[in-house]
């Protein structure tokens, strides 16, 4: 049986071990979970393939326990190379109306910037902390207020770049669509005083919007995705 209608799949990834865990529709709680040991390192390049056919085995374990089949999921990734980069935008107008795609293509402008100048760390999360609007600061975003100063002043959280390209490798191995990179450093910030070892309890309080200043990315299926493609789940 297929996953989609049932529950959603989270995938926990630190440097030594990795978790899978069932969320079933509707709950908080994961109804299974498996886990490994990962030989030496995650990072140690020789190790993948090791890797693949432990994450295979252990896949087909939590298939067989739940009676569904894992086609998608998405992974929360516990790394040193975990980095947070405040970065501000500003731009100047003749008098208009603040609307969704003027604070969009800001956005994507401070991307554009952020890529063009680091080329070894992969974007994961966006968090708009502030709006200065002529000089006055919003916490979140004033739709419809007329403006002719803007700054964004944003958060990018970022993980190795390489890191991130052999996770995807290593589900793409699988058939397993990625439907969502969560940063475990960051997520964890939303669970107080609450135990996640598996890392998906705080990946999926991330995914289900705990944080409302963050900007959610939707890559276009139909086509290879560039930042153009992304559309910004942010207002709705």
């Amino acid at each position: 049986m297929n996953s989609l209608e049932s529950g959603d799949f989270y995938f926990g990834i630190s440097d030594n071990k990795i978790y899978i865990c069932f969320f079933e529709k509707g709950n908080t709680e994961y109804k299974e979970e498996v886990n490994f040991e990962i030989p030496d390192s995650f990072n140690n390049k020789l190790n993948f393939k090791i890797i693949l056919n432990l994450l295979k085995e252990n896949i087909r374990k939590l298939e067989e326990k739940i009676g569904l089949f894992l086609n998608s999921g998405n992974i929360s990734i516990k790394s040193n190379t975990y980095q947070s980069i405040l970065f501000s935008i500003k731009n100047i107008f003749d008098k208009k109306k603040l609307n969704k795609k003027i604070i969009t293509d800001i956005i994507q402008t401070g991307i554009h910037q952020f890529q063009n100048n680091e080329k070894t760390l992969s974007i994961i999360h966006i968090i708009v902390n502030k709006y200065v609007i002529d000089d006055k600061v919003y916490k979140f975003y004033p739709d419809g207020l007329k403006f002719k100063k803007i700054i964004l002043e944003m958060e990018f959280i970022c993980l190795d770049r390489n890191l991130v390209d052999k996770v995807k490798n290593l589900f793409n191995e699988c058939k397993i669509q990625v439907n969502k990179i969560v940063s475990y450093e960051y997520a964890k910030k939303f669970l107080i005083n609450i135990k996640d070892d598996t890392m998906c309890l705080s990946a999926k309080r991330v995914l289900n919007g705990v944080n409302q200043s963050e900007v959610h990315l939707i890559e276009n299926s139909l086509k290879k995705p560039n930042i153009f493609d992304r559309i910004f789940n942010f207002f709705d």
